[in-house]
């Protein structure tokens, strides 16, 4: 199927239209390969680093915790103050007492010079003096009814991690606390007291913002009870803009610490549990974020594809048009010749294709004189052959015995056989003239075979048996006129009537192999010696005379026509039968 627009272009505008096509084709497939494996190494890149980053931040936030923890067991383990706090009320002398206040408070106020701890407290017994100092020293019932209670009493716990609204203190906001009961040493199922170690929620919030630079990632921590203990940005955005199930956190948390995604994909979550805490630590990044990322790439990449290919396609233009310019060139010259100018060379100091080309039109041109006038000859050579090829088909023998038959059955009043006899000559040499035209279909061929076999059995007392096996689809090939006739009568004379008295039969088959059109035309006669056979076709065999010198202008004339590739070939079994196969191109 031509396309008339494409047919009719330019060879300039094809090549540089093919090249275009031919680049933009791969192009896109590789840059959509290239852009999905940078998508995915972008996102792998993103989720390692922010999983590592995570991993260091849970580190450190489990080493900012165990300092508070460490320093909360020193406390609660050291003698003076399990002594002090062990002390009968009744003999607890009051100059004791101001001693023993003023030693635990510096002993306190000790620790408090750590950057982590802001204030340590102690709940202690309600009938000591300085249980109302409420700077380092509460009554341990200022606990009862508070939140940081009911976690100690319901879950029979040493400490808890809480912030202030655990003590229903709501006027500080940016303090978290550890709170961890004293046990009688003597009696450890007592608690002799508590100790709270208070320290900045800034110092969890610092290593919070340190876990990604990103704006869409949100890093928290919660507590077994789903509440945000702290956060390293407001979580309202969070929230807005999805599903965020804080009981699916905790329990992701509790399970492992890898990746995993949430609200159908939009978020990335990571979550681990912090050590000697009930707290996990969350890290939820938007996909969001990973994917502007890849635009910003994807925007590269689409940059340099596109600059890169418009550079190929001008360099592939600025070629083309070099080359083109040299074929034109050859174009041109060509354009002369039939206006008989066979004196324009080209000149040429290029060695590639084109140069190449050119040296050929050079020459081309040197020879042409030389070429019209052997084609001259050789066309005058083809219409002899030709010639020669119809004057040996028309036999005159054959006419002179066709009429002496005719003759014969006057005499004998055969009417009828006389109407059949000149009415199968008269179609057969109206199918051998055929208008002066040389080339017919098969199907002619075939009809122009089966009357002269009629006109042979009328003679020779129906000895000769006729079959064709061709399909309808090889009936309207073309074929050169009088091919299968010639070969049809060396059948008869040379092997069917070389058995003596015998019947015989001649079969015309034929099929299309590799775009040739095979025809086979065997016979059950003689045969043909196996010295002979390839002598038939040669060109000094003296014996190429009758029928055998039609097979020979047959073969010659289907070579002139067609090329040497193409012609008659012989098989034979003698005492059995010849095969003569014809090929020739398929032509409809």
């Amino acid at each position: 199927m031509k396309l008339p627009l494409l047919h009719n272009m330019k060879l300039f505008k094809k090549f540089v239209l093919t090249y275009c096509i031919l680049l933009i084709i791969p192009v896109l497939i590789i840059s959509s390969y290239a852009y999905a494996n940078l998508s995915n190494i972008i996102t792998d890149n993103f989720l390692n680093s922010a999983s590592e980053s995570f991993e260091q931040s849970l580190d450190y936030m489990n080493y900012t915790v165990y300092k508070i923890f460490d320093t909360s067991n020193t406390i609660v383990v050291n003698n003076t103050v399990t002594d002090i706090l062990t002390r009968d009320v009744e003999s607890y002398a009051l100059t004791d007492q101001i001693y023993d206040f003023s030693n635990l408070q510096s002993y306190l106020c000790s620790f408090e010079n750590n950057l982590d701890i802001k204030k340590i407290n102690l709940y202690i017994n309600d009938k000591f003096i300085y249980s109302s100092e409420n700077v380092n020293f509460f009554k341990a019932s200022s606990l009862e009814k508070t939140k940081a209670e009911d976690c100690i009493v319901s879950t029979n716990a040493r400490f808890i991690w809480g912030s202030m609204w655990y003590l229903n203190e709501n006027t500080v906001n940016d303090t978290l606390f550890l709170l961890k009961s004293i046990k009688n040493p003597d009696d450890l199922s007592k608690d002799i007291g508590f100790i709270r170690i208070n320290f900045r929620k800034s110092i969890i919030q610092d290593i919070l913002d340190k876990i990604s630079p990103l704006d869409d990632v949100f890093s928290f921590v919660i507590n077994s009870d789903n509440k945000i203990i702290a956060s390293s940005r407001d979580l309202k955005d969070l929230y807005d803009n999805s599903s965020i199930n804080l009981e699916l956190i905790k329990n992701a948390a509790q399970l492992s610490n890898e990746l995993i995604t949430f609200d159908d994909g939009k978020f990335y979550l990571q979550s681990a549990s912090i050590d000697k805490t009930d707290w996990y630590m969350v890290n939820v990044l938007s996909k969001s974020s990973i994917l502007s990322t890849i635009k910003i790439q994807r925007n590269y990449l689409f940059i340099i594809v596109v600059l890169t290919s418009i550079m190929a396609i001008i360099l592939a233009a600025y070629f083309v048009k070099l080359i083109n310019k040299r074929l034109f060139q050859v174009i041109d010259g060509m354009r002369q010749v039939p206006n008989g100018q066979l004196n324009k060379y080209i000149e040429n100091d290029s060695s590639d294709e084109v140069g190449e080309l050119i040296d050929n039109y050079n020459y081309m041109i040197s020879k042409m004189s030389v070429l019209i006038d052997e084609q001259y000859k050789l066309g005058k050579e083809v219409k002899n052959a030709e010639l020669k090829a119809l004057q040996s088909q028309i036999n005159p023998h054959f006419l002179y015995n066709t009429l002496d038959m005719i003759n014969w059955m006057a005499y004998r009043n055969m009417n009828k056989e006389i109407s059949i006899a000149v009415k199968n000559l008269a179609k057969f040499y109206k199918l051998s003239l055929n208008k002066g035209k040389d080339i017919v279909t098969i199907k002619d061929e075939v009809e122009h075979s089966k009357l002269y076999v009629n006109l042979q059995n009328m003679r020779y007392d129906n000895r000769i048996t006729l079959t064709t096996r061709l399909d309808e689809n090889l009936m309207n090939c073309s074929i050169p006129k009088i091919t299968f006739q010639p070969i049809i009568e060396n059948s008869i004379n040379h092997g069917i009537l070389g058995r003596g008295m015998e019947k015989g039969s001649i079969l015309i088959s034929g099929y299309i192999s590799q775009n040739n059109l095979i025809i086979q035309i065997s016979d059950d006669g003689i045969g043909i010696e196996k010295e002979v056979l390839p002598l038939i076709l040669k060109e000094n065999n003296l014996q190429t005379k009758g029928s055998g010198y039609g097979l020979k202008n047959i073969n010659q004339r289907i070579k002139v026509l067609y090329g040497e590739s193409y012609g008659l070939s012989f098989t034979s079994n003698y005492s059995f039968g010849t095969t003569v196969e014809i090929t020739l191109p398929v032509i409809i």
